[in-house]
């Protein structure tokens, strides 16, 4: 080997260079019969409070998920299992329930789980439950290393954007916009 072959260094030893991995795993447990999460930021607060105190979003219409056992079993399930196939499957669970008790929970995993599986089926379950905290979860999602949870939160920001879309009013008479009599019998 001569002298004019150049070495290159290797790109993994670059001081520089930004290693992006998978996020921390949930730094604490969540007592879900004292705390709530905020369904718009993730975070943990006590029940009592009617305002997020990190983010500042009116918690007063969602009524926290400690008062009901099963979903509460099916949360800290969500949160602390050691199985990243266990945590998916309660994730997928809780939002099958439809409730909007579960936005906290699913918006502290879509934004905390170290498998990007699980994010994914949460960004899915925000997306199918309609409520505008999820928007605000799912643009933070925007922001995630992982291309499939980026893709779910589009789609769930689409399937929001389809559900809230106020429907074309067409202006005149009833005559003129096509419509009919409904008061009609027929027999």
């Amino acid at each position: 080997m001569g002298k004019d072959k150049k070495l290159r260094p290797d790109p993994n030893l670059n001081p520089y260079r930004v290693k992006q991995g998978t996020p921390p795993p949930t730094k604490g447990f969540i007592d879900f019969n004292t705390q709530r999460v905020c369904p718009s930021c993730g975070k943990a607060i006590k029940m009592s409070y009617n305002f997020c105190k990190y983010c500042g979003v009116d918690l007063s219409a969602i009524e926290p998920i400690g008062m009901d056992e099963i979903s509460k079993q099916l949360a800290i399930t969500a949160v602390t299992d050691p199985s990243p196939e266990v945590r998916k499957e309660a994730v997928d669970t809780l939002g099958d329930f439809g409730d909007n008790r579960v936005l906290g929970v699913l918006t502290y995993v879509m934004l905390n789980d170290p498998d990007e599986n699980v994010r994914m089926e949460a960004t899915d379950e925000l997306g199918d439950l309609h409520h505008p905290y999820s928007m605000d979860a799912l643009a933070k999602a925007l922001k995630d290393e992982s291309p499939l949870v980026r893709k779910e939160a589009i789609e769930g920001l689409k399937k929001i954007k389809k559900k809230t879309k106020p429907k074309e009013e067409i202006k005149g008479k009833p005559e003129e916009r096509g419509e009919e009599k409904e008061n009609k019998t027929e027999f």
